[in-house]
């Protein structure tokens, strides 16, 4: 193909790809070609003719140049002068009315800018309200730009300064819509968060950002591995996921907002108020078995969900999109949860005491023997179940980097660990309930509870008899709408723990079944769990000083202090 003004880059690259290196020698600019986000979106609009401008080269010289190389400079000159012809703009080149109408231009200068600055130009563009317009100042006419924002329905305008400034004006009356069934295929224009190498849990950024994501829009996530978790638990506030593996410790995930998340239940024609019920873990399970047999509280609810995780992560995404009224969840999720300003309350705290150190094949009597074996620990180094230990060891007179942990690949799940643990192919591993009874049962004799991290809490906090560890969690808008249900499900809550806990044969044949377990396996956990109704203000103390010790290990961050956490309480 012969080369003219008005010939798509993409099209005489794709026809002949070695023509991009011509390009890169004609000017250091086109370096650019060789990103290939760049690539893609530039080529597919921009034409000889704007390359010609960017490189500050005569038009008749890029072409000669370039057909030269691809073997049709003969038909080069039989095109002329139409080779040179320009595509006509339907642009026009009076002011526009809406020029008059904008209230506020904000200014966005990239004349110094060498890096992909695209897909700022287009958050930017999508942020704009009826009465703005977004002003974009180069250094030449963005021609492939203005292309890109008209296929997104926003009009331009382009003033001249001079021949080193142009000020392009973007508008649009009405915020586009994104076609989400095509998602993929504007996924470069998202907005990038790269977190590897952060040393604390970048969860409060990644859901920050979630948060203020609008329908059709996304975010790309620069991470070293493919995070499971995270996925799971922006799919349900209406996010779906495209991973692309970069290299051996990189993964491009990008995220895209397809869906709104489904509305709260109304109430139904028998009268009974819609509830959903989830737990982050199985520990609570014997709980609600006993609360669904409840007269009182059935007589006044009907059940639409009821979910009992064991990837912890899917129902923070639950919490955050409303979708569950109330949840049984940890200590320091609520925390980092309600510090995002998401709206809910802490009621009560009804499981304590919940981490034990388990060894198989020898016993432990302090840290210090478990020198020499390699400690699994569930979730990633900036969790609460390190960040315990490592708080523990430290104030009992060890240091952490003496000792080897294993975090998993990279979220070490715990029911995962427990079978490994019960096949023997690891011999040290810290686990909550009911995994650890689990695990115990499972692996016989051969295993011992070497560490009690409730007993060594005790020795380190004296006045503090239990450690917090999860309690019930109810959605704002529920505990407003519906407080005499609400408190209901307390009492009828209390009641069931109380029965649990005096009844625990009775509440393992109750639950043995949906928990997928031996009888005895269950009989086991809970005749060693801690279930304790306390009200959540009762035990704010103990609370605050669980999360005080969190926050100095880094598992959490208020920027205010706990100050931040006045309004939690119920």
């Amino acid at each position: 193909m012969v080369i003219t003004a008005k010939t798509k880059v993409k099209d005489a690259l794709d026809a002949n790809p070695a023509l991009k290196e011509v390009l890169i020698k004609i000017s250091p600019k086109f370096e650019k070609l060789n990103n290939p986000l760049i690539y893609k979106t530039v080529a597919k609009w921009a034409t000889f003719n704007d390359v010609a401008r960017i490189g500050n080269i005569s038009i008749c010289e890029l072409l000669h140049l370039l057909n030269k190389a691809n073997g049709t400079e003969e038909r080069l000159y039989e095109a002329f002068p139409d080779c040179v012809k320009e595509i006509e703009t339907e642009e026009a080149a009076e002011k526009p009315e809406w020029m008059d109408t904008v209230r506020q231009f904000i200014l966005f200068d990239v004349r110094e800018r060498n890096d992909y600055f695209f897909p700022e130009v287009v958050k930017k563009m999508r942020q704009l309200k009826p009465d703005q317009a977004l002003t974009v100042i180069n250094s030449f006419d963005p021609v492939p730009l203005k292309n890109s924002a008209r296929e997104m329905g926003f009009d331009s305008y382009t003033e001249k300064k001079s021949d080193w400034e142009f000020h392009v004006h973007f508008h649009s009356d009405q915020p586009p819509k994104r076609d989400v069934s095509n998602w993929l295929e504007y996924k470069d224009e998202f907005e990038v968060l790269d977190v590897r190498g952060w040393k604390e849990d970048p969860f409060t950024e990644i859901l920050k950002v979630a948060n203020q994501t609008p329908l059709g829009e996304g975010f790309r996530l620069v991470q070293m591995f493919e995070p499971i978790p995270l996925i799971n638990m922006l799919k349900p506030l209406g996010f779906d996921h495209h991973t692309e593996q970069v290299s051996t410790f990189r993964y491009h995930i990008y995220f895209c907002k397809t869906r709104e998340v489904a509305p709260s239940f109304s109430v139904g024609k028998d009268g009974k108020i819609p509830l959903v019920i989830q737990s982050a873990t199985p520990v609570v399970y014997p709980v609600l078995m006993r609360l669904l047999q409840s007269p009182r509280l059935m007589e006044q609810v009907k059940i639409e969900d009821l979910k009992v995780w064991y990837e912890t992560e899917k129902h923070m995404g639950w919490i955050v999109n409303g979708r569950a009224d109330i949840s049984f969840s940890a200590v320091v999720a609520v925390a980092k949860l309600f510090a995002n300003n998401i709206d809910i309350k802490l009621a009560s705290i009804d499981v304590w005491d919940n981490f034990y150190l388990l060894t198989r094949g020898y016993r432990a009597e302090s840290f210090g023997d478990l020198k020499g074996h390699t400690i699994h620990v569930p979730l990633f180094r900036a969790a609460p179940p390190f960040a315990v230990t490592s708080y523990l060891m430290k104030k009992l007179g060890f240091d952490p980097e003496q000792f080897q942990f294993n975090f998993g690949e990279p979220f070490g799940r715990p029911d995962l660990m427990k079978n490994q643990f019960i096949r023997g192919e690891i011999d040290t591993v810290l686990l909550r309930e009911p995994e650890a009874s689990f695990a115990l049962h499972g692996a016989g004799k051969d295993a011992h509870v070497s560490l009690s991290y409730s007993d060594l809490w005790k020795q380190i906090q004296p006045d503090m008899d239990r450690l917090p560890n999860a309690g019930v969690v109810f959605k704002g808008e529920f505990l407003r709408k519906y407080p005499e249900v609400s408190e209901l499900f307390l009492e009828e809550l209390r009641a069931a723990i109380q029965w649990v806990n005096e009844n625990r044969q009775a509440a393992a044949e109750l639950s043995y079944d949906i928990m997928g377990q031996d009888p005895r396996a269950v009989e086991l956990f809970l005749q060693r769990v801690n279930f304790y109704h306390q009200p959540a203000r009762e035990a704010k103390k103990k609370i605050l000083r669980y999360l005080n010790v969190l926050q100095e290990e880094g598992v959490i961050k208020l920027k205010k202090g706990q100050e931040e956490l006045e309004g939690l309480f119920l």
